[in-house]
């Protein structure tokens, strides 16, 4: 072939063709769908709806009586189902469009430590003060069903199980799939900021059983300065810590924990939480050998 002969024949002599746009790095959601995060969630729902049905059968088969509300072991079996299922959901939607996912792609990264503690610290001291004024504009909020559930609580397994869903797996699952995942995909469609309020709102509204309607907005507030944590940080490592932190709290003031065991809660969950989540960021980056 002679160098005089145009390399793209279906391209008229004299037009330079127009240069293909690169190709997203490996594990970027960037080619992500806005509607799939939406997609997922749904999934996830509909799985852990199943499991606690398929449960409940169980339960009631076996001469249990499943009530309103449901026995303490439905409740948190069914939303272990379904914080597995969230998990799941956002790799498997994030793995149709784009190439190599890993916990890295949902920003199970390493972040430098002082910078981290500065910012989750400002966050939280921002949630505070968001709160404060939120609660002066629209009351103080009834309780969540939830909380009424623990507060009346007397069982020590129940208990038990009830903290450890709260204050260690819910904020490992839900920051990897709110922040890494769902606003992972939406900063890239509607930008940092119509991303952050998206996915805060989104949170707020999934607690939205069992809620009331002031309290969906303290959590709408939380979801937006978590997103922002992580978009500080590049990491969401800080917003596992500053949710088990914030859950742990929660736990402890609801079952009147004495002040020595409320630091050991509450400090033993977030490092818990976090040292999960990273020993799953160094395994996953670790070279795989043959």
């Amino acid at each position: 072939m002679t160098s005089g002969l145009h390399s793209h024949p279906e391209v008229p002599d004299g037009i330079t063709p127009r240069e293909r746009p690169p190709e997203p790095p490996s594990g970027s959601l960037a080619p992500v769908p806005a509607w799939a995060p939406l997609a997922a969630l749904v999934s996830a729902f509909v799985v852990a709806t199943l499991a606690y049905l398929l449960i409940a059968a169980g339960v009631e088969a076996g001469g249990g009586n499943v009530t309103a509300g449901g026995p303490p072991g439905l409740v948190i079996s069914a939303t272990l189902v379904q914080d597995i299922a969230l998990i799941a959901a956002a790799f498997l939607f994030a793995g149709i469009w784009a190439r190599g996912v890993t916990p890295a792609t949902f920003g199970l990264r390493s972040t430098r430590l002082g910078p981290a503690i500065g910012w989750t610290l400002l966050t939280w001291a921002a949630f505070f003060a968001l709160t404060a004024i939120y609660i002066a504009a629209v009351g103080e909020p009834d309780q969540q069903e939830l909380t009424r559930d623990l507060a009346e609580e007397e069982s020590l397994a129940a208990l038990v199980g009830y903290g450890v869903l709260l204050a260690f797996v819910a904020p490992l699952t839900e920051e990897l799939f709110f922040r890494g995942f769902v606003f992972g995909v939406l900063r890239e469609r509607v930008g940092v900021v119509g991303g952050a309020l998206a996915t805060g709102v989104v949170f707020g509204l999934v607690h939205v059983a069992g809620s009331p309607i002031e309290t969906v907005g303290v959590l709408v507030i939380l979801g937006v300065l978590l997103c922002a944590l992580y978009q500080r940080t590049g990491s969401i490592l800080p917003c596992i810590a500053l949710h088990a932190l914030n859950n742990a709290i929660s736990f402890a003031v609801t079952k009147d924990i004495p002040v020595g065991g409320a630091i050991v809660l509450v400090l033993g969950s977030a490092a818990a939480a976090v040292a999960v989540g990273a020993a799953v960021m160094q395994r996953s980056a670790a070279p795989q050998t043959p």
